[in-house]
C-alpha cells in the first residue's frame, strides 16, 4: 500500500478560481458605488472658481498691469534677500563679516535683542544669577569639593556669599570622589576642613541604570574590600543623618531646603542622583551641563536644589590652572598646550610614558607629537596635530585617567572662630555623624596600594570681577 505524503498540501489557487474571485469583487464594488451615488454619499462639493475681473469693467487692463508689477516686485525682493544671505554666509565663512555689516535693527526690537543677549542663558552671568537664587532659597548649603584637590575646587567668594546671606544660612563641605585618593589623604583633608566647617566624605554612585542605585551602609563597608571596584554610593547615610539632625534641632521648622553648589564637574548632579537613588538630573564630564536651578524632593522633610557650576572664575596662579580644574570647556580653549605644560610639571615623565605607551620625551612639543602619532591625530599631508593631542591629554586629566592627589598645606591664615565651629557642630550633631563615618573611610586603599601621583595643592578660586561687571545690567 502506498503511503500518503505527510507534507502539507499546496495553498496555491488555480488561475480560473482566482480570476473568478477578482471578477466578483469588482462587481460588488461597482454595485456599492451605484448605491452610494443614488443616496448621495461621498459626494464632493464643487469648489467655485474665482471668476476674475469682469470683461465689462473699464479699468481691467490697468488693474492687470498693476498686479503684474506687484508680482514682479515681490519676486525681485525675494531674490535680493536670497543673494544677500548667500553673501553674508560666504563672508562669515571667510571671517570677513564685521559688526557694521550685520543687518541693522532699529527701534524697540533692537532694545529687546540687547536685553535678550545680556540676560541670555548662555552667558556666564546667568550662572551667577542661578547661584544667587539657590543661596537665597536654601537653609543649608552643601559645597561639593573634589577629593583629589579640595583646596583647588573651593571658591572663596562663594563661601563669603553664603556667610553674608544671614545667620540662618549654614554651610557644609562635602568631600566627593574619595575612592580616587588614598585613605591617608582623605583623613588629613577631613581634619583640615573640619577646623573651619562641618565636612563629610562621599562617593557618588557610578551605576548606569535609571533607578535602584545602591548604597553601601557603614556596617557592610567595614569589611575589607576594594572600593575602586564597587559602583555603590558611599556616605549617603552620613549626609542624610547630618541634614536631618539640623532639621530636628529647629522644632518650628520641620522641613529644610538644601542647596548643592560648587565648581563644574565636582559631582553636584551625581550627588543628587545618588541621594535620590535614581536618575533625576543629567550628569556628564562636560562643564556647564546643568543650565538652571532644579528642585528634587528627597523626602517630605528635605528638598534639594541643584545649582549650575559657577564658571566666572579667576585663579591666583594662571589661566591654565582653571582649565586643569575643568572649569572651561576644552573645545573652547584658545591654547590647549599651556595646561599640558602644567601637567608635565606636576606629573613625573615615567607615569605619562607608561600611560600613553610612548618612548621617553624631552619637552612638551616632543611629548604631544608622540601622543598624536600614537593616537593617529594627523592633519592633511601627514602633519602632526599637536592641539588635538593636547586636548586628549586634558580630557584624560579631567576624567581621572591620569591619577593624582594632593595633601593639605600648613595653615598660614586664621581658622574660623572656635565658638562658630562648636555652634555649628551642636546644630548638626557632628560627633554622632562622624563616628559612623570612620568605618567606610577605613576600608579605602592606603598610599602603598595606590600608584597615584602626589601633586601640590592648588590655590582656592574666586569670582572674576571684570566678567561680573561686563555681565551686569
Amino acid at each position: 500500500m502506498v503511503k500518503k505524503s505527510k507534507k502539507s498540501k499546496s495553498k496555491r489557487i488555480p488561475l480560473k478560481k482566482k480570476h473568478k474571485i477578482i471578477k466578483k469583487v469588482k462587481e460588488h464594488h461597482k454595485k456599492k458605488a451605484k448605491e452610494a451615488k443614488k443616496l448621495g454619499i461621498n459626494k464632493r462639493s464643487k469648489v467655485e472658481k474665482d471668476p476674475g475681473i469682469p470683461n465689462d469693467w473699464p479699468f481691467k487692463e490697468q488693474e492687470l498691469k498693476n498686479l503684474e508689477v506687484r508680482r514682479a516686485r515681490a519676486i525681485e525682493e525675494l531674490e535680493q534677500k536670497k543673494a544677500a544671505r548667500k553673501e553674508r554666509a560666504q563672508k562669515r565663512k571667510l571671517g570677513l563679516l564685521e559688526d557694521d555689516e550685520n543687518p541693522k535693527v532699529t527701534g524697540v526690537a533692537s532694545e529687546e535683542i540687547k536685553e535678550f543677549v545680556k540676560s541670555g542663558d548662555n552667558s556666564d552671568r546667568a550662572f551667577y544669577k542661578e547661584l544667587v537664587k539657590v543661596i537665597e532659597a536654601s537653609d543649608v548649603i552643601v559645597e561639593v569639593l573634589d577629593a583629589r584637590d579640595p583646596l583647588g575646587t573651593r571658591c572663596v567668594d562663594m563661601e563669603k556669599m553664603v556667610l553674608k546671606s544671614g545667620p540662618e544660612k549654614h554651610l557644609v563641605l562635602l568631600l566627593n570622589k574619595i575612592d580616587l585618593v588614598p585613605r591617608e589623604a582623605v583623613e588629613k583633608w577631613l581634619k583640615y576642613l573640619r577646623e573651619e566647617l562641618p565636612a563629610v566624605a562621599f562617593k557618588c554612585s557610578t551605576q548606569e541604570q535609571r533607578s535602584n542605585y545602591g548604597w553601601k551602609s557603614a556596617s557592610k563597608s567595614a569589611k575589607p574590600n576594594n572600593l575602586l571596584q564597587t559602583s555603590d554610593c558611599l556616605g549617603a547615610e552620613t549626609l542624610i543623618k547630618l541634614l536631618k539632625n539640623y532639621s530636628r534641632s529647629h522644632e518650628i521648622k520641620k522641613s529644610i531646603t538644601v542647596g548643592i553648589i560648587g565648581l563644574p564637574n565636582v559631582g553636584k548632579s551625581s550627588l543628587i542622583n545618588s541621594l535620590r537613588r535614581c536618575h533625576v538630573v543629567n550628569v556628564g564630564a562636560t562643564p556647564g551641563l546643568t543650565r538652571s536651578m532644579q528642585e528634587v524632593h528627597l523626602d517630605k522633610n528635605v528638598k534639594l536644589l541643584d545649582c549650575p557650576g559657577v564658571v566666572m572664575l579667576k585663579s591666583g596662579e594662571s589661566d591654565a590652572s582653571i582649565a586643569l580644574r575643568n572649569c572651561k570647556r576644552i573645545e573652547k580653549l584658545d591654547d590647549p598646550v599651556g595646561p599640558v605644560k602644567e601637567i608635565l610639571n606636576l606629573c613625573p615623565a615615567k607615569t605619562l610614558v607608561a600611560l600613553y605607551k610612548i618612548p621617553s620625551f624631552d619637552a612638551v612639543e616632543d611629548f604631544l607629537q608622540k601622543v598624536a602619532t600614537v593616537r593617529g591625530k594627523l592633519k592633511k599631508g601627514g602633519i602632526v596635530d599637536v592641539e588635538a593631542a593636547a586636548r586628549i591629554v586634558l580630557h584624560d586629566w579631567n576624567e581621572g585617567k591620569i591619577p593624582y592627589y594632593t595633601l593639605p598645606p600648613t595653615r598660614n591664615q586664621e581658622v574660623f572662630e572656635a565658638s562658630i565651629v562648636s555652634e555649628l557642630g551642636k546644630e548638626f550633631d557632628v560627633n554622632e555623624v562622624y563616628a559612623g563615618e570612620s568605618s567606610f573611610i577605613g576600608s579605602l586603599m592606603s598610599v602603598e596600594d595606590f600608584r597615584h601621583v602626589e601633586v601640590p595643592a592648588s590655590c582656592p578660586l574666586s569670582f572674576d570681577e571684570n566678567m561680573l561687571e561686563v555681565g551686569a545690567f
